[in-house]
């Protein structure tokens, strides 16, 4: 059976013993708290907001705007690539066709 690897992190105000099945997945832990924190950092200097609770609410937005905007990115460059893929597929039938 797989050891876990107790990661404990501070996020905002709220310390979180978590467990992680591997390194990897420490690490990713660790580092999501590093940039939560910092997010709620830059809020707190750049608006002077002072609640916790809404520095995290804009870290959250903040973070899943960017997520969603990857994702529609991710999905228009997998459509093209697809597009370019079926174009290819048409040329290579109109070679073979040819010979």
């Amino acid at each position: 059976m797989d050891k876990k690897i107790p990661c404990n992190i501070i996020v905002g105000t709220e310390a979180f013993s978590l467990s992680a099945a591997n390194e990897l997945e420490e690490e990713i832990v660790r580092k999501s708290a590093k940039l939560i924190n910092e997010k709620m950092q830059f809020y707190q200097q750049k608006n002077g907001i002072k609640s916790t609770q809404r520095l995290l609410a804009l870290a959250a937005l903040d973070f899943v705007m960017s997520n969603l905007k990857f994702d529609l990115l991710h999905t228009d460059l997998q459509e093209s690539v697809f597009d370019k893929v079926q174009e290819l597929e048409k040329m290579i039938d109109n070679v073979s066709t040819e010979f």
